[in-house]
């Protein structure tokens, strides 16, 4: 399900994260073709860092932060696109959904390790994906949960 382009920026994006000192994840629609979903078009992947992993790599590979106070919805304090190849790589760090009026931190508690070549790439289990989902309602993200087979 993943092109060849998209296998390795997985791979690279292994490489670029290889000294942080927290735990990360792919997110989105890469995440999901990473358990056998199928989400559609990829356009980019999306990748979950904690705050001090993303300053520390917006620091060490002189990255700007792009984060603009993100939307209604979901917010960033970290947001690093590092040029990792053909496919576009966008890296949140203190990443929020707005649940309920309040800001909620996107934090997995599971981390599914996935192998591509020699590379391991970790994303939240099948539930978190769609919890992650669901919180986020924006009209791509329910269109997303249908390809789960609920």
């Amino acid at each position: 399900m993943l092109t060849c382009h998209q296998q390795t920026a997985l791979r690279r994006i292994t490489e670029f994260l290889s000294e942080t000192a927290d735990p990360w994840w792919v997110l989105g629609s890469a995440a999901m073709a990473l358990i056998g979903v199928d989400p559609g078009e990829i356009r980019d992947i999306d990748v979950l860092v904690s705050a001090s992993d993303a300053e520390a790599l917006m620091t060490a590979y002189s990255l700007p932060n792009e984060a603009d106070g993100g939307t209604e919805g979901f917010r960033s304090t970290y947001f690093l696109k590092p040029d990792l190849g053909d496919v576009p790589v966008e890296v949140m760090g203190g990443y929020q959904i707005r649940t309920v009026g309040l800001w909620t931190p996107v934090e997995p508690l599971s981390r599914q390790r996935i192998t591509i070549d020699n590379a391991m790439v970790y994303i939240p289990n099948r539930n978190e994906q769609v919890e992650i989902l669901k919180q986020l309602g924006r009209p791509k993200d329910l269109a997303r949960l249908k390809r789960f087979n609920m």
